[in-house]
């Protein structure tokens, strides 16, 4: 049975997501089962998206954003699309 993705929200490049250990799945050198922050550079949807989870591209808030123009992302998280439903309608 194939069901309809659900839509991405809106998140802005430079926004800051602070992740419960339940609102995301892998991401490397991260800790299982611990919060995780993330200051988006860009949020990776895959063309034929079948579940619920994305790939968030950014940096780690010690980066130092608006200055992380200055190294490509470094991290990628795959964070659950109700997460950031979440996230965007609380701030």
């Amino acid at each position: 049975m194939n069901r309809t993705p659900q839509p991405l929200p809106e998140v802005t490049a430079g926004a800051l997501l602070r992740l419960d250990a339940s609102d995301w799945s892998y991401g490397r050198d991260l800790t299982p089962g611990t919060s995780v922050a993330v200051t988006v550079a860009r949020v990776r949807d895959l063309p034929n998206r079948s579940d619920e989870w994305v790939w968030v591209l950014g940096h780690r808030p010690e980066c130092g954003y608006p200055h992380v123009d200055r190294h490509p992302p470094c991290m990628e998280v795959r964070v659950r699309v109700g997460a950031l439903h979440r996230q965007v309608s609380a701030s």
